[in-house]
């Protein structure tokens, strides 16, 4: 049997690791705030769900969320609208957006004229550090992030829809680490504006 010279069977296997290396991108921190330190603090989130949905808002009607003790956030994954909260301007919102809701903010959206439907996934969560600070106690203001679909929250909030609903073995695990996702990819955008980190985190620099 004579050996396939274009096709040579290999000698060795070689494995190359990639070295951790520092985020780059434009990405940054405050001076206050290492990225290992960053790192520890998100690994250590414990996310809790306390309830999903989805939400679909039809022409003539709106979503409306009364005064809430927790924070909520609202993912817009078609259609497009205006969120109105108080003491701040009407935003206009499309497809991919994430809102997160302050606690004890009611807030409402509507339909843009001309828009036939809009489908929505929100939920009711908290995310604790130190067993008992919430990521989200400092924010005034709803954050409206707009997202791409390359990002993948969709599918990441899709998921954790099914869990829930499934109700197997781990499914909580599994809700709370793809929210955890969200709100990680939240974070991370908001690197890109010491102010956002400001606005948004500002509890980070108390711990």
């Amino acid at each position: 049997m004579q050996a396939n010279q274009e096709n040579p069977v290999p000698m060795e296997a070689v494995c190359t690791f990639t070295p951790r290396a520092a985020p780059h991108g434009g990405m940054r921190v405050p001076p206050w705030l290492s990225f290992d330190a960053l790192n520890k603090l998100v690994g250590a989130l414990d996310v809790q769900v306390i309830a999903l949905s989805e939400c679909v808002v039809g022409p003539g009607f709106s979503l409306d969320l009364n005064e809430c003790e927790t924070p909520s956030f609202h993912y817009l994954r078609e259609g497009r609208g205006r969120l109105y909260t108080p003491n701040e301007m009407p935003v206009e919102i499309g497809p991919q957006t994430l809102i997160v809701v302050p606690p004890k903010c009611p807030f409402r959206f509507e339909l843009t004229s001309g828009q036939d439907t809009a489908f929505m996934t929100c939920g009711i969560f908290r995310t604790l550090y130190g067993g008992s600070i919430d990521l989200f106690d400092t924010l005034h203001v709803p954050i409206v992030e707009q997202f791409a679909k390359d990002d993948a929250l969709e599918h990441k909030l899709q998921l954790a829809l099914t869990e829930l609903v499934a109700r197997n073995v781990c499914s909580d695990v599994l809700v709370s680490t793809a929210v955890k996702q969200v709100i990680v990819a939240l974070i991370r955008r908001s690197f890109l504006s010491l102010n956002g980190w400001t606005r948004r985190f500002a509890v980070l620099k108390q711990g």
